[in-house]
């Protein structure tokens, strides 16, 4: 590995950024869409007009109740809760349209979501509300915790050559080209070239492509809106109209004779006898269906498309989804947290979405001295005939699309560095990535199939070579950072706040830029100068109060311990000009453990040499800044103003970009540099313009008692308040949060309990340890082995097949030593090394060998960060902000950052279908291309080579890199849910078998006395030598003795051992919990239940018994929180933990409970199912044996067989009949 050699490589790209170069002589210019000139004195690179700081006000929201939106503003969706009762129903239309982002720009050019359906009254009797109409980030979805949001997506985006994308399209990236009929004879570029005013070849996929995404929703797959489940408008004429996955929500029922409407008196039901009744709800729209099953919190929408998701996230197909709940609502009734006296609309804080744009100049961008001369996209007129425009439309949105080369081997100056270069090149990278073929070893995934091409430039000038890359035109880009902050739709807003404390819920929506947020009070921007003169001038109006007071970093007498001291470019904002500190009481996962106080800090960087993190952005909990947001990540903050009257303020960032090693290519700030003749960047950034992305928005306290302006104020009473709170087993976190996976100190607060802090028991990992062991909240000790992932860029290994810098998701080699250290990568197409179960508990070790932080979601579930660290051994806490839940983790390289997930499966009042879809949808079946070719597990060649084939993910969600110029290159993995259960049957004469996702294993040819599953760990009795554990493909030896029965709850094993009572196994030991002879036992989640005989139905909760009823059972079966008891002549009987319900006077032969599902056999009539209400036949036949889990009922039919029942079908899985059979998660 080329790990220890990343530091080097780092030091030399910061001394090559810094280096002055000169420029050349002057070239023929290309024009719009012609083949750029790498190497000359052109940047290709384009920047915003010169726009004025802080002269529109932010965007609020607004609710259609009220009126017409103003035209500025982020309109409520407003729900209908008529057309299907329980369910909020929203139909979203996806379109083009224009808005002013910016007074001194025109209009620009953006795709977004709008509601087209009328809303319920206040009286609950009518759809009588009319929706606002279309507005940038709008319509926001405020939804109630568990109460569902049903959605009706209509995609209205323009069709055919009027719906070419107006940003450049790379059709070499994933999914953005050619389709599963093309003939692979040239260059996806090629086969799908078209003009920009011509049709996208019907053979490639179209650039009018959509679906909706829930971001941090607990979302049933068909509804994840994952890459393979987009739809394309109903007027255009592409053959490809819809994703590999799409599945429509199987309950929604539409019209086909009546333009595809609502039909009501259908809603709900599985089945519709309505004529012209069909789930599909018409070309060009699809159907969601959202649980809301989470606690309180700020999620997104957005597009995730199949390679275009970054594209169509830029163009605007971004929105605000806000889950509240009981929880939340209390803290502000209480006035914990502010709301109560705020504006209805500002009930749950005021949204800061946050994210970066670049607009296009017309008067700088293309033409003979224009910056970026080929730029070719946009809404310009276009020369009919070539395609090109012939002029460029100032406020237009700009993207990279030329992959400059950071490297020129033939630099007469011997540097070998491109001075308008960004990103490395891997033919010219070491070790070079050679062309496939052409040397023995060049096989892949360690070769490219498009190398070097001639340079038509070469002679013209020294500085040119005799080749140049051979990356396609338009090209994708490593990142795009890009030049002007833009704050709910408007660049450089400023608001104005009364002094009080305010709530505000922030969102990086920003492609790949992250922020460190501070406040700092403005000063005049006449005079201003960076370092800024002393004494500073505050007043003036927020016309003039633009800019941040600056000092060198240096050691200063007087200043904080942690101020930047490292002589950085452009200093860092004098302390004494700290606004209010900030309080975080949540972040994407809810609220936090414990509310987290946020002083202003200044970004720092780990400087000891001596550590292998060295160059990685510390902590916020070491000094390395204040309120750290990645790309996704959310922040739910209070802020006092109430001290800071008649002051402006302005929300401040340095973050480097990219994380953590800065280019200055990317960093706009007041006083910069000039640095276009330098490294072909941006001019020098004046006081009260743009481009400046540190300044990000200011804030101006109306007039008040209080004008002090303490630095870093906050109020102690509303910290304690919150503090008092959130903690202890009655608090917000204990008692509104999933509880979390690993006891650690940090928690002890939240739970009210005293978690271990030492080894063996700390639940940290080290960087040797292959596992970890720890207590849960529930007291229960687990030793739960890490699963191995891996994350690398800009290494030889990920640069894609024209030699462009990647990065990629893979594996670890387990258990990894100097012996065998090894990375094997995989590509999005690779069939999921990731399978997950719900309530199984995984813990991910992921190594990052690389340049960038990474921040990597994941989807369906969330995650708690444990610890990271450092090659080197040392180890890293998360900070305080980073507890509890998140589904976006920054992770960042040369360190481990160790994650634990529980995963949850979403109720759903329907059956889900697995999704089964070719490897590679883009490519015919039977292909080998684009596949990696190598074991995930051990690297070896793949032999024979993989093909395309149809597979079944299950219930299939990804993981990602939330960089969407990483993700779309292939930095995605699938992940696959087995929501299906796990089957495990025992034959007489062969052992134990497996069934999941289709397949059977066998497992062992011993055959046991009896089996219990947990998860997927499966426990088994064997005659003569006890008690054996199967995980991992392994039998262990738990136990000598034989015991009558077995039971296992979420985390515990239980065994009968007869006389010897009933003992407990936690992973490491045995203990006694009762000396009494239980008759029967049943188990659900982390509850035992004992039948003891005429002692009754007795329950433990993994601490105490305490007593349920003194009847006797025939039978028990349990699930969830529901005990389902057989009382012979007495019926069977329900209880829910405090109250039995007869559910049926008849005696049950035999019973399996899954969800709140119960299966029961009477005798001879068939199978019948109760879901708490009613009792349905589900097939005439009894069954011998039955087992369910989650929506699933498997049944042993004799001589039939063993069939599998969903919920509506029945399918046979084998002929055999077992002697026993149980099913699990």
């Amino acid at each position: 590995m080329k790990g220890r050699k990343l530091l080097t490589f780092i030091c030399l790209l910061w001394a090559a950024a810094l280096l002055p170069w000169g420029g050349g002589v002057a070239e023929a210019v290309p024009g719009p869409g012609e083949t750029p000139d790498y190497f000359g004195t052109t940047p290709n690179w384009a920047y915003s007009p010169l726009l004025t700081k802080f002269k529109d006000t932010l965007p609020g929201l607004w609710n259609p109740a009220d009126g017409p939106a103003p035209a500025k503003s982020i309109p409520l969706a407003v729900p209908d809760k008529l057309t299907y009762p329980g369910s909020d129903y929203y139909e979203i239309e996806l379109q083009e349209y224009s808005e002013v982002m910016h007074s001194e720009m025109g209009p620009t050019r953006l795709r977004g979501y709008v509601q087209v359906n009328n809303g319920t009254n206040a009286g609950g009797t009518a759809n009588t509300v009319t929706p606002a109409g279309i507005r940038y980030l709008g319509p926001v979805i405020v939804a109630a915790k568990d109460r569902p949001v049903r959605i009706k997506f209509i995609n209205k985006l323009p069709a055919n050559a009027a719906g070419k994308l107006f940003l450049p399209v790379d059709t070499t990236i994933m999914g953005a080209g050619p389709g599963p009929d093309a003939a692979r004879t040239q260059p996806d570029n090629v086969i799908c070239q078209s003009k920009p005013n011509e049709p996208t070849p019907s053979l490639c996929y179209t650039e009018n492509r959509a679906d909706l995404h829930l971001h941090g929703g607990r979302t049933p797959w068909i509804s994840d809106g994952t890459p393979h489940q987009w739809i394309t408008p109903a007027l255009d004429s592409t053959p490809l109209k819809t994703g590999a996955s799409v599945v429509n929500v199987p309950d929604m029922w539409f019209d086909s004779t009546n333009n595809y409407a609502a039909i009501p008196s259908c809603a709900g039901l599985l089945s519709c006898s309505v004529p012209g009744a069909t789930n599909d709800p018409g070309p060009g729209a699809q159907t969601y269906y959202y649980t809301n099953q989470q606690s309180a919190r700020l999620l997104f929408y957005h597009d995730h498309a199949w390679g275009i998701t970054r594209l169509n996230v830029y163009a605007g197909m971004a929105a605000g989804y806000l889950i509240t709940d009981a929880k939340e609502e209390a803290l502000i009734n209480a006035g914990t947290i502010p709301g109560s006296a705020m504006p209805p609309i500002y009930r749950y804080g005021i949204p800061l979405v946050i994210q970066d744009k670049t607009f296009v100049d017309a008067a700088t961008i293309i033409g003979a001295t224009g910056t970026d001369p080929t730029w070719n996209w946009g809404t310009g007129p276009r020369n009919a005939t070539t395609g090109q425009i012939t002029a460029a439309v100032t406020g237009d949105l700009w993207w990279p699309h030329v992959y400059m080369p950071a490297q020129n081997p033939y630099n007469p100056d011997f540097s070998g560095v491109n001075p308008m270069g960004r990103w490395v090149y891997g033919p010219w990278f070491w070790p070079p990535t050679p062309v496939c073929g052409s040397a023995p070893d060049a096989i892949k995934p360690f070769c490219i199939e498009y190398g070097v091409v001639p340079n038509p430039l070469y002679g013209t000038d020294p500085a040119q070579p005799p080749e140049m890359p051979g990356t396609p035109n338009p090209s994708w880009g490593a990142e795009a950072f890009l030049d002007t902050p833009v704050v709910n739709g408007v660049a450089y807003p400023t608001v104005t706040v009364q002094p009080q404390q305010y709530r505000f819920r922030i969102l990086n929506a920003a492609h790949d830029r992250f922020f460190n947020l501070q406040l700092y009070r403005a000063v005049n921007k006449a005079g201003y100068t960076n370092p800024t003169v002393a004494p500073y001038n505050f007043t003036g109006t927020p016309a003039d109060l633009t800019e941040v007071a600056m000092v060198p970093a240096a050691p200063t007498a007087g200043f904080p311990a942690m101020w930047p001291q490292d002589g950085r470019e452009g200093g860092a904002p004098d302390p004494s000009t700290r606004g209010p500190a900030i309080i975080q009481i949540g972040n994407e996962g809810g609220f936090l453990p414990k509310p987290v106080l946020l002083p202003n800090q200044p970004v720092n960087w780990n400087v000891d040499p001596t550590l292998f993190t060295a160059g990685i952005v510390l902590q916020q909990n070491e000094g390395g800044g204040t309120l750290f947001l990645g790309p996704a990540e959310r922040a739910d903050v209070i802020i006092d103003f109430s001290k800071f009257a008649g002051h402006t303020l302005i929300l401040y960032n340095d973050a480097p970009a990219p994380w953590p090693a800065l280019d200055p290519h990317y960093d706009y700030y007041t006083g910069a540099p000039d640095r276009r003749a330098e490294m072909g960047g941006a001019y020098s950034t004046l006081p009260g313009q743009g481009p400046n992305t540190r300044t990000i928005m200011q804030i101006v306290v109306a007039a008040g008692a209080d004008s002090s302006a303490p630095v870093d104020d906050y109020n102690p009473a509303t910290l304690t308040g919150l503090q008092t709170a959130f903690a202890g087993p009655a608090g917000v976190f204990a008692t509104g949060q999933d509880p979390i996976v690993v006891g650690q100190q940090a928690y002890d607060s939240a739970y009210g309990k005293t978690f271990p802090g030492t080894w063996p028991e700390w639940g940290i990992s080290r960087i040797s340890d292959n596992s970890i062991q720890f207590r849960t909240v529930a007291g229960e000790l687990k030793t739960v082995g890490m699963q191995p992932k891996a994350i690398q860029d800009e290494m030889g290994e990920v640069f894609d097949d024209f030699g462009r810098m990647s990065a990629k998701l893979g594996l670890e080699v387990p258990f990894t030593n100097a012996g065998n250290n090894n990375f094997n990568l995989q590509n999005f197409v690779d069939p999921s090394t990731e399978i997950v179960h719900p309530g199984e508990i995984q813990i991910w070790k992921i190594t990052h060998n690389g340049v960038d932080t990474h921040p990597i979601h994941f989807h369906l579930f969330d995650v708690q960060v444990l610890n990271r660290v450092g090659w080197d051994g040392f180890i890293y806490l998360p900070d305080d902000n980073e507890l509890g839940w998140k589904e976006t983790v920054r992770v960042s390289p040369l360190e481990d950052t160790i994650v634990a997930l529980r995963p949850i499966l979403p109720q759903v009042p329907f059956p889900l279908p697995h999704s089964v879809r070719p490897l590679n949808p883009a490519m015919p079946l039977g292909s080998t291309l684009g596949f990696s070719q190598i074991d995930p597990e051990t690297g070896a060649d793949l032999i024979p080579l993989r093909t395309n084939v149809m597979a079944n993910f299950g219930h299939e969600y990804v993981w990602h890199c939330h960089i969407l110029s990483h993700e779309e290159n292939d930095m995605m993995r699938p992940v696959v849910l087995n929501a299906d259960s796990l089957l495990y049957t025992v034959n007489a004469g062969d052992g134990v078998w497996q069934w999941s996702l289709g397949n059977w294993s066998q497992l062992t040819t011993n055959v046991p006395q009896t089996i219990t599953p947990q998860g997927k760990v499966l426990y088994g009795t064997f005659t003569g030598t006890g008690v054996w554990k199967l995980e991992g493909g392994t039998w262990t030896q738990i136990a000598p003795n034989n015991p009558e029965a077995l039971a296992a709850t979420d985390s515990a094993l239980y065994g009968d051992f007869g006389t010897g009572g009933v003992w407990k196994w936690d992973g490491l030991t045995w203990s006694q919990i009762t000396p009494n002879n239980p008759e029967g036992m049943a188990a659900s989640g982390s509850t035992l239940y004992g039948d003891f005989g005429t002692g009754g139905i007795w329950k433990w909760d993994g601490a105490a018994w305490s007593f349920v009823t003194a009847s006797n059972p025939e039978g028990m079966a349990a699930s969830g929180t529901m005990l389902y008891g057989d009382f012979g002549t007495g019926g069977l009987w329900a209880w829910d933990g405090t109250t039995w319900t007869q559910a049926t006077p008849n005696n049950a032969v035999r019973m399996a409970a899954a969800g709140r599902l119960l299966y029961a056999v009477f005798g001879a009539d068939g199978v019948w199912k109760w879901d708490g209400t009613t009792w349905t036949n589900i097939n005439p036949n009894s069954a011998e044996i039955m087992a369910a889990a989650g929506l699933i009922f498997y049944g042993d039919f004799g001589t039939a067989g063993i069939w599998r029942y969903d919920g509506t079908n029945w399918s046979q899985l084998t002929t055999t009949d077992p002697a026993m059979m149980a099913s699990a998660f």
